[in-house]
């Protein structure tokens, strides 16, 4: 009995051994990809320009998907406004956060533009999640490498609404708002090659 103890017990010191020198060349790697995925992520800086891409196709605006609240609003101040929303207040939005977003960039003192551009390396997705009512906007901001299609980073940003106006008017507020929030997070972005910090 002893003997099948010692056995049992040598076994499994020799599979340990291994274990334990496999998880430290693992997160020996690890922390190797972490560092050249920071490193990659602050050279971004150097980049002209960089696409942003907005997706809107699983919002949630108003507690009602963006097709039941596009209905709402076509009740209320008629069926042109649907036709308004796609091509005069939707881009004006993206307009808006783009003019935040570049602007206070610039007095990080960034050259770098952020805009619509298809010949980039790299690329922003931001998926905009949830507009309330006084249009405060939450969106998922993903950096991609825009010819391989590979996710760099991802983060969340916010944009508090406003308070009087129009609907639009306080989606845009949101929007511009997300912007700058935006803008803080990629200047981090550029300084320590992750969107938080401990000086946050």
């Amino acid at each position: 009995m002893r003997k099948a103890l010692l056995l049992l017990c040598a076994l499994l010191l020799t599979m340990l051994i291994p274990i334990e020198s496999i998880l430290a060349q693992t997160n020996k790697v690890d922390k190797q990809e972490r560092k050249a995925r920071r490193e990659l992520l602050m050279s971004l800086q150097n980049e002209k320009e960089i696409n942003v891409i907005m997706d809107m196709s699983n919002v949630i605006i108003l507690g009602q998907s963006e097709s039941d609240f596009i209905y709402r609003e076509s009740t209320i101040y008629g069926d042109e406004w649907a036709d308004l929303w796609e091509n005069e207040y939707k881009p004006s939005i993206y307009s808006d956060f783009l003019v935040a977003l570049n602007s206070l960039m610039y007095d990080f003192g960034y050259s770098i533009r952020f805009g619509t551009s298809y010949n980039t390396k790299y690329q922003i997705r931001l998926v905009v999640n949830k507009i309330s009512g006084s249009g405060h906007t939450s969106m998922f901001v993903c950096i991609e490498d825009s010819k391989l299609e590979k996710e760099l980073y991802s983060f969340s940003i916010k944009g508090r609404g406003g308070q009087y106006g129009s609907t639009v008017n306080l989606i845009g507020d949101g929007f511009k708002r997300a912007g700058k929030d935006l803008a803080i997070r990629m200047n981090k972005i550029f300084i320590c090659g992750k969107a938080s910090s401990f000086w946050n």
